[in-house]
């Protein structure tokens, strides 16, 4: 894009004026969306106003509808995952049959259909044996016209019918299929070229597997990923004594509840053995606005005796046929490890034999790698999420055929069930997605969490905040330990004189009785030296000034001589690796129904906004510890359990409480936390102080790929343009400004964050290449398609020695007409245009100096 003239407009100094400017700027007519908090809420907290609650969570619940956009190509992909359904969980052989071809025999008898130039392709659930079929030309093609059926796999030609002549009664027709997994059927003229007109019918086929399996040869309903053609087995497996439950699931009793909702269909569907009486049950959910489908399975034993020793269980075992032609790679990201490449994007190209296997450290779900991938092949892929905040583990292979497999679950699972004891399972979500890049499968990811997964406050999207705290490690000498009432009252006097925009109030750790952070952990008592009223004065100046109350806890780690470790020692785990400190035992139910009762009265006394559920330890050597030679796995899922029911819990008595979710950072980052929680800091590395820009680039690219909902740690921005850019999202944590030039440009600051908020809601596109080499320009773009309105990100990094650089947008239309915005390294507009979606898609931006920064913000106004 060229160069503007530059044009100044109101500078942005608070909220009100930011969304003002935006408006005036951009629209064409009509609000620009924002949050709204109008309902008021059955049950707060004792002493807490509800409306006073809602006002003060105006700005950053965001009161939008993110259900995606309708889109009439994704209609058959959601009917094939329906059908693939049937299919895997339902056992039905023809389920993946079009529904033309079930019920009467007339129906049954309809044939298959190829015309000229649209070839139909079939992929396998076992290698194939043989095609039988019957194949005439229609009478309906051009008279004295002729045809030749071809049969194609792996790239070449495997069986040519003689010359087919309209007219002709029907001939059949062998077709050997060596072995194949997959194989094409098309349609040519006897001169090799295409024919103008014929279309050939193909009746009563049939198809034999190698295995001697006969299966009816149907239409493909192209649902890339899942097999098109099978009565596949269910895409979930565990031994049981010693045999796979998927060679004897089909003889098992089955149940089935269906139920329908507005979004999905629910599932529940129950297999038992009628031997031992073990039930596998499977809650699973189809989505109705997108191809996407998610499930956890249930073990409940009904016998009288333990159960066989059950081994390996994985709620994701699935055989995928991957297309002949063309790459495969798998792409994941890193998790948090508190290093430069927490979070960095991961490319990684699947050679056949080729074999990734994933896990994270030490039982932390996100620690060193993210439980979320996606898999790309030519045409498409598959992108999915794995729900276990704990020890799970996934692995991907890609043998010589072409098929490829993808298993996933609790890592360690070799245990007996006792007589009436019921387990569960990790979560998983898939999302079959087409197209020429990966990043489109990870927008239908991002749509279908944001609108069926993230945590919501009255039904209101639960954004991070903008949040403030005056103390950090290093911040003018004083530690989390010197915070007190004075001090504290002080800081949000500050912070509401100096009219940031700030959001929360932040009380980190340092406040517990017994020497604060981190000897004090165990104790959850206000320090009275420090707090001799015990902080509810706190929480109640943050709320007079508009300000949630957020608190630190860590409720699951215990040090020695706390209150904790003295009068309920039988409720804690302990392994040699931790030195003295101890693990609360979230997996003993009445341990954890006294934690859930004391965060509860802290809620109530203390009027909490935000509960922050820190853990600094890694508890998977003690829970495995803990475990029994035929009992493994099952001490870390009870205390996963655990978790989730004291979360859930907490959420009915407290419907305004929000959870932020930290483990070291961003070390608990998964399915199940999302659905519970937000992430508002995701990286202990900047724990340090001053945010590293490039550091918080690499974690936004990776992040925003597949966890919506996270906060930057933006830290001792100070005001600095282009350290605060680099560390937003909807989001930020911030140390209080120490000078009147930081104060003003903080206020600048997060106004742009909020009027730019509503915006992080949308599809996510990177723009150029992630990493940590500061000669590259870094840049992404974020783009609500339901609201026709976008805005591009863009920095010239600090020894980049190219002063512009080119981006090419996405999701514009090139006919409609735009109005644009742009900033430079300022917080003030600097110019307006308008211009066609087309000169836009190839946007030109340029930056003077080096450690530069741009905003441009667009919106659709005529098409």
């Amino acid at each position: 894009m060229e160069s503007f003239s530059r044009r100044k407009f109101v500078r942005l100094v608070a909220q009100a004026a930011a969304m003002t400017v935006a408006y005036n700027v951009l629209s064409a007519g009509g609000p620009w969306e924002q949050a709204a908090a109008s309902d008021v809420p059955r049950h707060v907290p004792a002493g807490e106003n509800a409306s006073d609650a809602l006002s003060r969570m105006k700005s950053w619940l965001i009161d939008a509808d993110c259900a995606p956009v309708k889109d009439q190509r994704l209609a058959k992909q959601i009917e094939g995952v329906h059908a693939w359904i049937r299919a895997a969980f339902l056992l039905e052989s023809d389920a993946l049959r079009p529904a033309s071809a079930k019920g009467s025999p007339q129906a049954a008898a309809k044939p298959l259909v190829i015309s000229a130039g649209k070839p139909l392709s079939f992929r396998l659930p076992e290698p194939g044996y043989r095609i039988e079929a019957s194949v005439r030309v229609n009478h309906g093609a051009a008279p004295g016209s002729g045809a030749v059926v071809v049969a194609r796999t792996n790239g070449r030609e495997i069986f040519r019918s003689g010359t087919l002549a309209a007219g002709q009664p029907s001939i059949p027709i062998q077709v050997g299929l060596e072995d194949a997994r997959e194989f094409s059927l098309r349609v040519v003229h006897p001169t090799g070229k295409l024919p103008a007109a014929d279309i050939v019918d193909i009746s009563s086929a049939k198809l034999t597997l190698t295995n001697g399996r006969v299966l009816p040869l149907s239409e493909p309903l192209g649902v890339p990923g899942f097999a098109e053609l099978s009565d596949a087995a269910a895409p979930f497996s565990f031994q049981y004594g010693g045999r796979s439950v998927r060679t004897e699931l089909a003889s098992w009793r089955r149940r089935l509840r269906l139920t329908e909702a507005a979004a999905w269909t629910r599932y529940e569907i129950s297999y038992t053995d009628p031997v031992t009486q073990l039930e596998v049950r499977c809650d699973l959910k189809v989505f109705k606005d997108l191809p996407a489908v998610d499930w956890v399975l249930y073990l409940t034993n009904h016998g009288e005796s333990d159960t066989p020793l059950l081994e390996n269980i994985l709620p994701l075992d699935l055989n995928l046929v991957i297309p002949e032609e063309g790459d495969l790679t798998f792409h994941h990201s890193n998790g948090c490890t508190r290093s430069p490449t927490d979070f960095l994007p991961m490319k990684r190209p699947m050679g056949a034999g080729d074999r990734i296997v994933l896990a994270p450290n030490g039982g932390r779900s996100s620690d060193g790698v993210l439980p979320f991938f996606n898999l790309q092949w030519q045409g498409g892929g598959m992108v999915g999420a794995i729900g276990w905040t704990g020890q799970w583990s996934m692995c991907f292979q890609n043998d010589r055929q072409r098929c490829a497999s993808l298993q996933a679950g609790q890592q360690t699972t070799r245990l007996k069930l006792h007589p009436g004891e019921s387990i569960r399972t990790p979560s998983i979500a898939l999302v079959p997605w087409r197209g020429d890049s990966a990043i489109s499968g990870n927008n239908l990811l991002r749509r279908l969490l944001l609108a069926h997964y993230v945590a919501r406050i009255e039904d209101k999207i639960a954004v991070p905040p903008v949040a403030m705290w005056q103390l950090s490690f290093v911040n003018g000498g004083q530690t989390l330990n010197d915070v007190n009432e004075k001090n504290q009252l002080a800081a949000i006097e500050q912070i509401a004189a100096n009219r940031f925009g700030t959001e929360v109030f932040w009380l980190d750790a340092g406040w517990m009785a017994g020497g604060g952070w981190d000897s004090g952990v165990g104790n959850w008592i206000a320090d009275k030296r420090k707090f001799p009223k015990g902080l509810k004065p706190v929480a109640d100046a943050a709320n007079k000034k508009g300000m949630q109350f957020l608190l630190w806890f860590e409720p699951e780690r215990v040090q020695p001589n706390t209150l904790i470790a003295k009068h309920h020692p039988e409720w804690l785990l302990r392994y040699a690796g931790w030195g003295k400190q101890e693990l609360f035992n979230m997996g003993d139910p009445k341990a954890r129904r006294w934690m859930t009762q004391l965060l509860a009265d802290r809620i109530r006394e203390w009027n909490i906004g935000i509960l922050r559920h820190d853990f600094n330890i890694d508890p998977l050597p003690g829970w495995q510890q803990t475990d029994k030679p035929d009992r493994q796995g099952i001490t870390e899922i009870r205390y996963i359990e655990g978790l989730y029911a004291m979360w859930d819990e907490l959420r009915i008595r407290f419907p305004l409480l929000a959870i932020d979710c930290c483990a070291s950072g961003g070390r608990r980052m998964d399915l199940e936390s999302m659905r519970r929680c937000f992430y508002l800091w995701r990286d202990d590395l900047m724990c340090s102080g001053k945010a590293h820009a490039t550091y918080c680039q690499v974690e936004g690219a990776g992040l925003n790929r597949y966890v919506p909902m996270n906060g930057g740690a933006g830290g001792n921005v100070n005001g600095d343009i282009y350290d605060f850019r680099s560390a937003a999202t909807a989001g930020i944590v911030l140390y209080i400004p120490q000078t009147p030039q930081q104060a003003r440009l903080i206020r600048e600051a997060i106004a742009e964050l909020k009027m730019l908020r509503p915006l992080y809601l949308g599809d996510y596109y990177p723009l150029t290449p992630t990493g940590l080499d500061d000669t590259h320009w870094e840049a992404w773009q974020f783009d609500r398609p339901e609201m026709g309105m976008g805005f591009v990100m863009y920095f010239r990094r600090p020894k980049c020695t190219n002063s512009t650089a080119q981006f090419k947008l996405h999701n514009l239309t090139p006919g409609a007409s735009y109005k644009v915005a742009r900033k430079g390294s300022t917080f003030q507009f600097e110019e307006t245009r308008v211009m066609t979606g087309r000169e836009l898609t190839d946007l030109s931006a340029s930056i003077r100096e080096p450690r530069g920064t741009g905003l441009l913000i667009y919106r659709r106004i005529k098409f």
